[in-house]
């Protein structure tokens, strides 16, 4: 590199398990960037020989602030492998399951941990040391807002309690399984969910709404700043037993829309600490170490569309949905997570209508005991897909590519920049441990805990990893 300044992040802060930020300035501007996942772990090989009817709980180890977005696409997967099909008042049950832990992710990433970036907070932590530089917010204001930030931890407890009505616990529930849910239903469990759910709204409507417009006044130039490629994905979620989906899928590519095929998705590992692989299908991926990588830089492995880097998460469903756009930088992706919190809650009422008490939740008959299946769900985050053959009951290959590898992935055999990495460039730093850049990072909500791969048992050996 020929820039005159190289500047490392590690960790970047607030986010789910360790980022590293490597940018490179020219006059204070980002000129180019590489973002690193450092911690080595996965769970694909872990699945594999494992009963097929367990996927689901195993994967939702893989994170424990969107657990139910993985139990249910594992579910999606191994039920088509199998020929399993969920009752309707099953797939309602999954909806308010995965409705409720969608609301406590984007209460807690409003205000855990984005929030900190735009007021001081009180002299206790988590707050010290504080964040100095680009604080804009009034005295009155940051006192508010500190209010509203301890109150969001209680409302997003809240949405862990709503989620342990049908799903058991919260996080890692046991109530979606493969066939549907295995929670009866009854009038007292459907009065305990919109007890919960009237508060959430409430907080919503009243505190999230005034409290994004505030941070829009404060900070306008946030709304455009931190633009992605231009590209976004949205694979569906959320689908109603009549066949319709809260969100839509489809692909942006530049402006154009298309239709979602998976057919076109790709992931290679050309500067990723893996064996170096052609592009290929998840059906044709295998998943093999190599921290001597010359090229490598981080675990996260580079999927594609097309070619084509994409951006995945609330803003790009907004974008898939036709949603009200602000903009396509930093807020911008705020207000489409802020409206989208809403309109979940809002869903999930609905749902709830919907119930049958007394009706089948769960089917288990299955039609085969062999066969391959997909599964795709909108998660928190973004757009998930896991890929699972299943042999006599048995998985057999497992491949999940998360919405943090989308956002965050490797450079590819072009060079092409992930859509993180692209975001950052262009800003003026002003801050010393890189806020700015910081800000726009966290506005994708990234985490790393989902984002790597892992080895075989029998070949592990140590690395030894210098930041």
């Amino acid at each position: 590199m020929s820039f005159l300044e190289k500047k490392t992040v590690f960790p970047v802060t607030r986010i789910h398990n360790p980022m590293l930020l490597e940018a490179y300035l020219e006059n204070g501007v980002i000129q180019d960037a590489f973002i690193s996942d450092t911690l080595y772990r996965g769970f694909e090989q872990i699945l594999e020989n494992r009963p097929a009817f367990d996927m689901p709980y195993y994967t939702q180890r893989i994170c424990g602030i969107c657990s139910s977005a993985h139990a249910i696409t594992a579910a999606y997967a191994v039920e088509q492998a199998m020929g399993i099909q969920v009752p309707p008042n099953g797939h309602l049950l999954r909806n308010l399951i995965v409705g409720s832990d969608f609301l406590q992710n984007h209460l807690r990433y409003f205000y855990l941990l984005s929030m900190p970036d735009s007021f001081r907070g009180p002299d206790i932590p988590p707050f010290l040391p504080h964040l100095e530089g680009d604080l804009r917010l009034t005295p009155e204001e940051d006192k508010k807002m500190t209010e509203h930030y301890f109150r969001a931890m209680e409302v997003a407890r809240y949405a862990h309690a709503a989620f342990g009505v049908f799903g058991g616990k919260a996080p890692h529930g046991h109530g979606i399984i493969p066939g549907g849910c295995t929670m009866d239903i009854d009038g007292d469990k459907i009065n305990r969910f919109r007890g919960y759910l009237v508060t959430i709204l409430e907080f919503i409507e009243n505190v999230m709404f005034p409290d994004l417009e505030l941070l829009i006044e404060r900070y306008p130039e946030y709304i455009h700043l931190g633009k992605g490629n231009g590209n976004f994905l949205s694979v569906g979620g959320f689908p109603d037993p009549s066949g319709s989906t809260l969100f839509q899928h489809g692909v942006v590519l530049q402006e154009e829309y298309y239709p979602f095929d998976e057919k076109h998705i790709t992931e290679e590992a050309t500067t990723a600490w893996y064996k170096d692989q052609e592009p290929a299908h998840p059906w044709q991926l295998k998943t093999e170490p190599d921290r001597e990588q010359p090229m490598g830089y981080t675990w996260i492995k580079a999927p594609r569309y097309q070619g084509h880097p994409v951006e995945v998460g609330p803003l790009a469903r907004a974008v898939i949905d036709k949603q009200k756009i602000i903009g396509y930088g930093t807020l911008g992706r705020h207000y489409s997570r802020v409206q989208e919190a809403k309109k979940i809650a809002e869903a999930c009422f609905q749902w709830l209508e919907r119930l049958v008490p007394g009706a089948e939740t769960l089917n288990t008959k299955v039609e085969q005991e062999s066969g391959i299946g997909v599964g795709f769900m909108e998660a928190m985050r973004g757009a998930l897909g896991h890929w699972v053959k299943v042999e006599k009951g048995r998985v057999k290959h497992y491949q999940i590519i998360t919405p943090s590898t989308w956002n965050f992935s490797s450079r590819d055999e072009q060079g092409g920049r992930s859509v993180g990495e692209e975001a950052i460039l262009g800003l003026t730093i002003k801050c010393p441990e890189l806020k700015e850049a910081g800000r726009v990072l966290r506005s994708f909500d990234p985490c790393f805990s989902c984002s790597v791969h892992l080895i075989e048992g029998g070949n592990l050996r140590t690395f030894k990893i210098q930041v």
